[in-house]
């Protein structure tokens, strides 16, 4: 399928979710595997890495460990074909929270993206994810509607 659209889809990962990320970002890949024009779709990742929240226990892992883990999830990501930006998160006296990321990605990407999509380490992406929307999306400006929120979820939190 080719996309008319834009995409964005961030994710704020915490450290302590980095096993949980692997089949989030697995459900990515998958939702693009029919997708021919990839160039269209951005992945954006927030690994938080800071012990403001929580202490990273040292004694099963690493912060170097966790950073490679998450890497290892960048190049799973890449060898799809996908976009792919991310940035590390370390400061242990300033909290960095899943809404500022979300708050931060809608505010940088709404106007350079059709739609802003949030990811969630245990959100799996439907495959058909980009045909949903692509069709949503149609019959949108067919009807002249121009604001609109799409959820896949069945338990709304806004």
């Amino acid at each position: 399928m080719i996309l008319k659209n834009k995409y964005i889809i961030g994710t704020h990962i915490m450290f302590y979710e980095i096993d949980m990320a692997e089949e989030h970002i697995q459900s990515i890949i998958n939702a693009t595997d029919r997708v021919a024009n990839r160039d269209n779709i951005t992945i954006d990742l927030m690994y938080n890495i800071s012990e403001y929240f929580e202490k990273v226990d040292t004694n099963v892992i690493s912060k170097d460990e966790l950073k490679q883990k998450f890497m290892i999830l960048i190049e799973r990501l890449r060898a799809a074909g996908l976009n792919v930006r991310y940035n590390f998160y370390e400061d242990d006296d300033n909290p960095l929270t899943m809404v500022d990321y979300r708050r931060d990605l809608n505010y940088k990407n709404c106007k350079t993206n059709d739609y802003v999509i949030w990811g969630e380490t245990d959100c799996l992406l439907p495959a058909e994810l980009f045909q949903s929307l692509e069709a949503i999306k149609d019959y949108a400006n067919e009807n002249n509607i121009h604001k609109y929120v799409t959820t896949f979820g069945i338990r709304k939190m806004w």
